[in-house]
């Protein structure tokens, strides 16, 4: 350090910039949020699923994908979220946060965090939901990586599907039997022993069986301009099986081309 620079300058210089870490640019990035302790902020919630938790969680994530700049689509699971970012649309095109990995986390888990939370608390206030307490505060945390070939990413969100399938079978079966007596039971055994008790998995919503899928969409609400529009908003629905609906994921994961990256076509 020169002579005559300030404290400050050597505390960012030589200590705070030392340590941070950026994504590398121009590829796919996933955010994953995961609730912290949500077994037990979810005690005395219906079994096996709770509308309540899932339209908040839906809820989140549109959220997050409005304030996230760059998100492409976002999948629910239980308490858990992804989100598909892009930076690579324009030359132009900048990333949230330059990439900033620690910014990119904290913002994410602190959208998640502060989104959940006035939720549950507008619900308490106005009368429903009184499964949520004022006192109970929900936490997430975020964390973040890249993928650089698309097919990969389209693997990430089947990975997560599968994942919340067999969840889901066995928090149906686990509303019907201890835990005990769901142990060491593969999915095809455990939806057995669910009708057995004259409950069948498939009549299940397609978002209780398989988790959210939040894309942009038409709303249906036309504005009056010249040449008019239709407005679009991040919507939630229940996802498709994505190893049998394939292309409809794909058609989601926009490619990188050359224009996109150096802007000139060849």
């Amino acid at each position: 350090m020169k002579k005559g620079d300030s404290i400050g300058d050597r505390m960012k210089e030589q200590y705070e910039n030392r340590t941070r870490a950026y994504l590398p640019r121009r590829t796919y990035t996933i955010i994953r949020v995961d609730g912290k302790a949500f077994h037990t902020l979810t005690k005395g919630f219906d079994k096996p699923f709770d509308k309540d938790l899932m339209s908040i969680m839906d809820l989140v994530a549109e959220t997050m994908c409005e304030e996230i700049q760059g998100a492409r689509l976002a999948y629910v699971q239980s308490d858990e979220i992804s989100i598909l970012m892009t930076d690579f649309e324009t030359p132009q095109t900048e990333a949230w946060f330059n990439g900033n990995i620690q910014k990119i986390v904290s913002i994410s888990a602190a959208i998640a965090t502060a989104k959940f939370n006035d939720a549950t608390l507008d619900g308490f206030l106005n009368g429903g939901m009184k499964k949520f307490e004022p006192k109970d505060l929900a936490l997430f945390d975020s964390r973040v990586f890249t993928i650089s070939d698309p097919v990969e990413v389209e693997n990430y969100f089947i990975w997560r599907q599968q994942d919340a399938t067999r969840n889901s079978i066995q928090m149906a079966a686990r509303a019907l039997y201890s835990h005990q007596e769901c142990e060491n039971k593969n999915t095809s055994e455990l939806q057995e022993m669910c009708f057995q008790k004259g409950v069948n998995w498939n009549d299940y919503s397609a978002r209780e069986k398989r988790g959210g899928l939040v894309m942009r969409r038409k709303t249906g609400e036309v504005i009056d301009t010249d040449p008019p529009f239709e407005k679009t908003a991040w919507m939630a629905d229940g996802a498709p099986i994505f190893t049998q609906e394939r292309q409809k994921l794909r058609d989601l994961i926009p490619r990188i081309t050359e224009e996109s990256i150096d802007g000139e076509k060849k």
